[in-house]
């Protein structure tokens, strides 16, 4: 009942391949709020009980490159603008320390 947290930064054709959902949480520079938005959406999922999903935290340089990867692209409500294009679900999350909002979030984009 754990997601799954990748720590390789190898985004080959083969990364993620046995996941059911990709998630990517975005910063600046994928160093310090994607990480407590990593650590928190990984709550979020246990308490959902969703399994099989794995959760990543990149910067916006990464998230363009990888973006097509994903299922859901996770990110604070100011990096939306630069993250358009990419071929993913991008979800704003207002509070990135807020479990029950990006809970409700990730139980509208799972259904």
């Amino acid at each position: 009942m754990r997601a799954i947290a990748l720590k390789s930064k190898n985004y080959s054709p083969g990364f993620w391949e046995n996941s059911l959902m990709r998630i990517v949480a975005v910063c600046g520079l994928g160093y310090g709020t994607s990480v407590i938005l990593k650590n928190n959406i990984e709550k979020a999922l246990l308490a959902l009980d969703y399994e099989g999903a794995t959760v990543e935290a990149v910067g916006v340089a990464e998230a363009r490159q990888i973006g097509a990867l994903a299922n859901i692209v996770m990110t604070t409500e100011e990096l939306v603008p630069i993250l358009d294009g990419i071929n993913a679900e991008i979800i704003p999350i207002r509070h990135v320390i807020d479990i029950a909002e990006i809970k409700k979030a990730l139980e509208k984009a799972l259904l």
